[in-house]
């Protein structure tokens, strides 16, 4: 994310990350490598935000890792049949795949969800820990040690109390992730409402 987010700010180019010019290879003008690496931004900070994106659980069943809890396979309910998925539902509130483009009532939908999820959980500005993507990550991962691994049954559906201790704990992830990504992008574009315009478009 650091590249990324250097690049954006013109701070870099893409001579100077390898991991730039791998995405140089396959588009070349630069316009449009800066939107792939924006939607690229968009997408790591929301993944950083699900513990399972931050763990592997290495053990005698797993001496190689879990991959995230994907090797985790359960009995599938609602399309959900591995505990990596789980959390990506968050914990079976949002099962199923997202169909695109979105309509004008899928807009909706997500707007009235997350304007729920605004109104129950806080994101104080001291929380943002601005910049720091592996301070993200040592979050979700901590919340991976305490939460999701000790109370999971290995090939069992998570039970009630494992949803209802979990739920609350990946909501408060999402509006901490939304939260980070929205200063992030004012750290890169400014509040100029032209470079909002811009990063809109």
């Amino acid at each position: 994310m650091t590249d990324c987010t250097k690049f954006l700010k013109n701070e870099i180019t893409v001579s100077d990350s390898i991991y730039l010019q791998k995405i140089a290879e396959k588009i070349s003008e630069e316009a449009d490598q800066r939107s792939f690496v924006v939607r690229l931004l968009i997408h790591y900070v929301g993944d950083v935000h699900q513990p399972e994106h931050a763990v592997a659980l290495v053990d005698s069943t797993y001496p190689t890792g879990d991959r995230g809890g994907n090797s985790e396979k359960i009995p599938s309910k609602s399309g959900v049949g591995n505990l990596h998925f789980v959390w990506d539902s968050v914990l079976y509130e949002y099962t199923g795949r997202v169909h695109l483009p979105l309509s004008d009532s899928d807009f909706e939908w997500y707007t009235t969800e997350a304007a729920k999820l605004d109104g129950e959980y806080d994101v104080p500005a001291s929380g943002l820990k601005a910049g720091d993507f592996k301070g993200w990550a040592a979050d979700s991962m901590a919340e991976a040690k305490s939460v999701v691994y000790p109370d999971f049954v290995k090939g069992e559906d998570p039970d009630q109390a494992y949803i209802d201790a979990g739920k609350p704990i990946c909501e408060k992830s999402l509006m901490v992730a939304g939260a980070r990504l929205a200063a992030l992008m004012v750290n890169i574009y400014g509040e100029n409402s032209a470079n909002a315009t811009a990063f809109l478009q």
